[in-house]
């Protein structure tokens, strides 16, 4: 099998260089992955409502239930 000189190789992209080459090339991989990063954030925060509040809102109310003689 030969190689016809004449045929354009395929070149692989140059990773971007600079802060803004940078920063363009996150944001495109930030919205190829924006599914994913959205359930994430649902996920982080049923567990950061549930930690906040069985250690801190339902402690506070029986607290101060306790100091009304309701509790």
């Amino acid at each position: 099998m030969s190689i016809d000189p004449e045929t354009p190789e395929v070149e692989t992209p140059e990773p971007p260089r600079g802060l803004i080459g940078r920063a363009r090339h996150g944001i495109k991989w930030l919205n190829a992955n924006k599914k994913r990063f959205f359930w994430w954030w649902i996920g982080y925060q049923a567990i950061k409502g549930t930690i906040t509040l069985s250690l801190i809102w339902i402690p506070l109310l029986l607290i101060w239930l306790r100091s009304r003689g309701e509790a």
